[in-house]
C-alpha cells in the first residue's frame, strides 16, 4: 500500500556538539518544567515550534533515546552514589514527547519509535499510516549524544546534537519528488532518510512524495 504524503512544514537544528539558541525560555514559561527538560526535549520543542504544532497526533522517533540521563544514571551506580530523580524519570524514550505534551495540554496520540539507522523511514512510515485518519501529523526524530566519552563510540564523526521535524497531511495529489535516503557526511544514520527529504523539498512549492506502508 502506497500513501502520497504532502509536507506542510519543515524544521532542521544541528550542532558538531551543541546547538545554541533554542530559545527554551520563550517556549516554556515554567521555570521548574523548563529546568527538567532533556536535551533532545529542547531541540522536539524548537523544532515543534518552527512547524507551527502545539496539539494533535505526533509521531517522534530516536536510536538513541535519552543517552544522557541514562549514562548519568550509569555513572552514578558505578561511583556507588545516589541516582538523581530527575535524572530516572527522564531516562525513558518517550521524554521528549511527553514534555511538549505536558507544556501544550496535547491529548492526542503520541507514539516513540526507536529502530536503529531506520528510525526516520520507520516514523514517517507510521505518521503516514496516522494521516489516514488525522488532519494534520507532526513527525520528529532528535538525537543527543554529547556525554562525556562519545568520542570513544562515535566513530562515524557524526555531529552529536541533530532534530528534523515534519508537519504532514495524506493527499491525493500526484508526488512532485522522489526521495533516495543518502548517507551524509556529520548525519546520524538515524536521520539519514529525513534529512534527504528535507534536502528535496528545498526551494519546492509543493512537496509532496509517496510512501510504502
Amino acid at each position: 500500500m502506497k500513501i502520497n504524503i504532502e509536507i506542510l512544514k519543515q524544521a532542521l537544528v544541528h550542532n558538531v556538539s551543541k546547538i545554541e539558541n533554542l530559545n527554551e525560555k520563550q517556549l516554556v514559561k515554567k521555570m521548574m518544567v523548563r529546568r527538567r527538560l532533556t536535551r533532545n526535549s529542547k531541540i522536539l520543542i524548537n523544532l515543534a515550534y518552527q512547524c507551527e504544532f502545539l496539539t494533535g497526533t505526533m509521531i517522534y522517533g530516536s536510536a538513541y533515546g535519552e543517552v544522557l540521563d541514562t549514562v548519568s544514571i550509569l555513572n552514578s551506580i558505578n561511583n556507588n552514589e545516589a541516582v538523581s530523580p530527575t535524572s530516572f524519570q527522564n531516562s525513558v524514550y518517550n521524554t521528549a514527547a511527553s514534555y511538549h505534551s505536558i507544556i501544550h495540554v496535547n491529548k492526542a496520540e503520541i507514539l516513540t519509535l526507536s529502530c536503529g539507522d531506520n528510525t526516520s523511514y520507520n516514523v514517517m512510515q507510521q505518521a503516514a499510516l496516522s494521516a489516514c485518519s488525522n488532519e494534520t501529523v507532526f513527525a520528529c526524530v532528535t538525537e543527543a549524544i554529547n556525554f562525556e566519552g562519545v568520542e570513544q563510540l562515535n566513530k562515524c564523526a557524526n555531529e552529536l546534537e541533530y532534530g528534523i521535524a515534519f508537519k504532514l497531511k495524506k493527499t491525493d495529489d500526484e508526488a512532485t519528488l522522489h526521495v533516495d535516503s543518502i548517507a551524509q557526511e556529520g548525519v546520524p544514520n538515524s536521520l539519514a532518510w529525513m534529512k534527504s527529504l528535507y534536502d528535496v523539498c528545498a526551494n519546492k512549492e509543493k512537496c509532496i512524495f509517496e510512501i510504502e506502508l
